[in-house]
């Protein structure tokens, strides 16, 4: 395995890369399927348990495995006592631009770390998800590509997950099922670390995956629970049901019980003393999910 990491752009992003190498024992020649992994954090920060253990999971199951930490002001930055005046990196659109540079980045040297260039695979969690459908939804409009300054197809993705992704990211309707979001990091704290200072009703329809769904977003992969707190089910159902409307591919699984967060549904991403984030169910969207890429042709590895 190749293990390096890198900074991508002017605000802070780190891509972290874990790359199959090649082995004349088995076939020199091959080509490794890609899995960029996306973490979630509320775009206040990126959670470890939603980076290092997927990239090593799928890193066992054949992929080379880039993790982009696009840029966050960091957790610490929430205590109250920093300016909130200032534009945070993470507002809008600067995560999506950080992602597609990535992306870029890993394609320029596919040929170099011998990547399949049909398979790149983005696969987010929770802001990670919101992420990830802003990429699928808006990888090919002209906006887009002038501010990451790269042809479209260098970070055009094959497929998407969504693992728990938030759709619905800012400005969420306080409704009893969303209340405990806004708890999560305080009053618009999330909204603030989203949009920055301009939360104009143009820049939230932009955040939000609400009727923006085209027949250009790729094949999608959709898992969640109805138990979330946090990023209510709703929000799958009415991304998958924007999919069908516009007969994009797509599967979506919806696991009864299930903490928001729960990253691989194991013991090694599990941080709670009661082991909640544990749940032998929707464990099993690893392996749904790898049955799915292969059906799509995705990946030729099993």
């Amino acid at each position: 395995m190749k293990y390096f990491k890198k900074n991508i752009g002017e605000n802070g992003a780190e891509a972290t890369f874990y790359l199959q190498e090649p082995n004349k024992e088995i076939d020199i020649n091959r080509k490794s399927p890609v899995m960029i992994v996306v973490p979630g954090g509320a775009y206040m920060w990126t959670s470890w348990r939603e980076e290092e253990p997927i990239a090593l999971e799928f890193l066992g199951k054949g992929f080379s495995c880039i993790v982009a930490q696009y840029a966050t002001e960091g957790l610490s930055f929430y205590d109250g006592k920093h300016d909130y005046s200032k534009e945070p990196v993470s507002a809008f659109p600067n995560p999506l631009v950080d992602l597609a540079k990535i992306i870029a980045y890993v394609r320029e040297n596919a040929e170099e770390w011998n990547l399949d260039t049909n398979s790149i695979n983005v696969v987010g969690f929770s802001a990670g998800g919101n992420l990830t459908a802003q990429l699928g939804v808006y990888w090919n409009t002209d906006w887009l590509e002038k501010l990451v300054g790269k042809p479209r197809k260098k970070y055009q993705p094959n497929s998407i997950c969504l693992s728990y992704g938030a759709p619905h990211m800012a400005k969420t309707p306080e409704k009893d099922r969303y209340r405990q979001t806004k708890k999560m990091g305080g009053s618009n704290v999330i909204d603030y670390a989203t949009l920055g200072n301009d939360q104009s009703e143009e820049r939230v329809r932009l955040v939000n995956m609400i009727d923006t769904v085209s027949k250009d977003v790729p094949p999608t992969f959709i898992w969640h629970t109805m138990e979330d707190p946090y990023v209510p089910v709703a929000s799958a159902l009415n991304f998958a049901s924007q999919l069908e409307e516009k007969m994009v591919p797509f599967e979506l699984h919806i696991y009864q019980k299930g903490k928001h967060g729960l990253a691989l549904a194991d013991l090694r991403t599990d941080s709670k003393k009661d082991r909640s984030q544990s749940n032998e169910q929707a464990a099993t969207w690893k392996r749904l999910y790898l049955g799915w890429l292969k059906e799509n042709k995705l990946i030729n590895l099993f």
